[in-house]
């Protein structure tokens, strides 16, 4: 039997991540080889057998940490801002690029006798948090509860200036006396489908360009984005670009995987290329109307589900881990400026739940700020449901990140060029139904051999340049 034979018969086993046991390597070098129930199976026919290629002459664009920003709402209230084992993950994960957002921010952080914000409240709330020093992506989500609204729940037109004075405020709170140096702002947060069904887009827009400007005169230095769409709508887009363009300086919108928490995992699966149209096209759109310049996009907000109490906990597995993953891939393969998941923390989402746990999620975010910010090179895959995504860091090392999207174990042939004149085995992280290893992976395994993933799976491999 020929040695190329024997190695691709020699990778299996979930010991050093989804490959089989050294001494399994060493039986077939020496021309033994007896297949186990493991081996079996992967030769039954029932794993998904393809190539991955990968060009490492062919950047096709590049992420910094704030590809893989969140959103957090601790902040808005000091006992949990304040939790020391929430701040210590924070430090751990080390998020680059955070979107402070809830619905009630402005009831949180406002004295509702005075119908003003809390500075004090705000000063303790952000002293208290992110010990990572992160950039900061402001949210103002929609009017306090004291300004007066139509029956539609539609700012009053009487109304409109004193929002525009109110946003204008927090901004000279943080910016001008706290000193914060915020530079990011969203005074709006997904009022475009109620205005839309009003048919009344054109006084959202007479909003956004109001505070936009009352902003910026505060501080010139802010960059203000919006219109902070509930999903990635181009005709509600180019609509607001054509009235507000001038006053826009990034474009922010939401986009979640589904809302109904017994959608079929090949589905949601299926989607994740999506998020690189999405961005292809919107940047089409936003050089149409801002051709002079160029206008940074934020995905503000994404995950599987919408629907917080829709039952939905894949999230939460390494199901969700593995589809962050992919929708990493594609959002880096578009080279989107900045994205920020449904969120840190809390019971239904987040990268820790409630009790300061860790979910698997955490894990993939953490790769990708330390691994996956770099050139991203060209990838692609003879199946649909098996991904990679291939950086070249500043420091001159390479990682490769192979994603295994579906319920079927893969069997991946690596084609591209890999040096590994000194290396025997390289580093590997896995994560899979079992939780996160870390090993290291023969390099003749790759030259000659297949890698092996389990059932919604990732590995990630760090190559020397």
């Amino acid at each position: 039997m020929k040695r190329r034979t024997l190695l691709q018969l020699a990778v299996s086993g979930a010991a050093i991540a989804f490959l089989l046991p050294r001494v399994f390597e060493e039986q077939s070098a020496t021309n033994s080889v007896r297949a186990s129930p493991i081996q079996n199976f992967w030769l039954s026919g029932k794993s998904i057998k393809t190539e991955v290629r990968v060009d490492w002459t062919k950047p096709v664009a590049q992420t910094t940490p704030f590809t893989f920003g969140s959103n957090d709402y601790e902040i808005t209230i000091l006992e949990k801002a304040s939790d020391s084992d929430f701040q210590e993950h924070l430090a751990e994960l080390d998020i680059r690029l955070i979107r402070i957002h809830h619905i009630d921010l402005c009831e949180r952080w406002t004295n509702q006798a005075t119908k003003t914000w809390d500075e004090e409240k705000i000063r303790a709330c952000y002293d208290a948090s992110y010990p990572q020093q992160p950039t900061i992506i402001q949210n103002i989500p929609r009017w306090p509860s004291w300004m007066a609204t139509d029956p539609d729940g539609l700012l009053s037109t009487n109304e409109y200036d004193n929002y525009a004075a109110f946003c204008a405020q927090l901004v000279e709170i943080l910016n001008g006396r706290q000193q914060r140096q915020i530079r990011y702002w969203e005074p709006l947060n997904e009022q475009d489908v109620p205005y839309q069904k009003a048919g009344k887009l054109n006084q959202l827009w007479e909003i956004y360009n109001k505070v936009a400007r009352a902003m910026k005169a505060v501080d010139p230095s802010i960059k203000v984005g919006g219109p902070v769409l509930t999903w990635d709508e181009p005709n509600r887009l180019e609509d607001f670009l054509k009235k507000c363009a001038s006053n826009v300086d990034f474009i922010s919108w939401h986009r979640y995987g589904s809302g109904n928490a017994r959608e079929s995992t090949d589905k949601l699966m299926s989607y994740t290329p999506e998020y690189r149209r999405q961005v292809e096209n919107f940047r089409e759109i936003v050089a149409k109307y801002i051709p002079d310049r160029k206008v940074p996009l934020l995905l503000g907000e994404y995950n599987i589900n919408y629907s917080w109490n829709s039952g939905e906990d894949r999230q939460n597995t390494h199901v969700g881990a593995v589809w962050f993953a992919s929708v990493f891939k594609h959002l880096a393969d578009a080279g989107i400026d900045m994205a920020t998941s449904w969120h840190l923390k809390d019971m239904y989402y987040g990268m820790i739940d409630h009790m300061n746990n860790l979910r698997p999620a955490a894990t993939v975010f953490r790769w990708a700020i330390k691994y996956l910010t770099g050139k991203v090179m060209y990838t692609e895959s003879g199946h649909k449901f098996v991904e990679a995504m291939a950086i070249e860091q500043s420091n001159q090392q390479r990682s490769l990140l192979l994603i295994n999207k579906s319920a079927k174990p893969a069997s991946i042939r690596i084609e591209g060029t890999l040096d590994f004149s000194d290396t025997e085995r390289l580093p590997m992280f896995s994560l899979d139904a079992n939780g996160v290893n870390s090993s290291t992976l023969a390099t003749r395994l790759l030259k000659y051999s297949s890698v092996r993933l389990h059932p919604y799976s990732l590995m990630l491999l760090r190559l020397s340049n």
